[in-house]
């Protein structure tokens, strides 16, 4: 699902399950942003896993934009937050068991001698229903996912975004 080699871009890694309501925020946001990117800005990665899984597909990535769905009640549905490492192992865990143990994955990979991101931020969003079976956001995400789009777009490749446009 790459369309880049590791390194030579950033990496959109879209987390959820889609078959699981709001669960699938994270795949969804990811996909529409990748969309928005000028071709070869930044290469596109959808996992249903997480934790000690993640290590293969972070693996060669400099810089690495996770994007997944927060428990509900932690923050309003459709809610954004960019989350430092430090917050997912303590303010934020677990976020969902897409999460548990990134932090421990980046340092096992890292003693493995695995290269492991340089610059990884998690962006996490507010649900309403993830684990109701269905392939439809609830009403609140479907509405929100082109101003989270945007957002995070703004925050990674705008003008003064973190990696800027490549």
């Amino acid at each position: 699902m790459y369309a880049a080699e590791p390194g030579a871009c950033p990496l959109i890694l879209g987390l959820g399950n889609p078959i699981l309501g709001d669960d699938r925020i994270g795949l969804e946001v990811a996909r529409a942003l990748h969309a928005r990117l000028p071709p070869g800005a930044a290469a596109l990665c959808e996992a249903e896993l997480g934790g000690m899984e993640l290590m293969d597909r972070l693996e060669g990535w400099r810089k690495v934009a996770l994007i997944d769905a927060l428990e509900p009640g932690a923050l309003e549905p459709g809610a954004l937050v960019e989350l430092e490492l430090d917050d997912l192992a303590t303010r934020y865990a677990p976020l969902t068991p897409h999460n548990a143990g990134l932090c421990h994955c980046l340092e096992l990979g890292m003693r493995l001698g695995m290269q492991m991101p340089d610059d990884l931020v998690v962006f996490a969003i507010g649900v309403q229903d993830p684990y109701t079976f269905s392939e439809q956001l609830t009403a609140p995400l479907a509405q929100a996912l082109p101003g989270l789009v945007e957002e995070i777009f703004e925050r990674l490749f705008g003008p003064v975004g973190r990696w800027g446009c490549q």
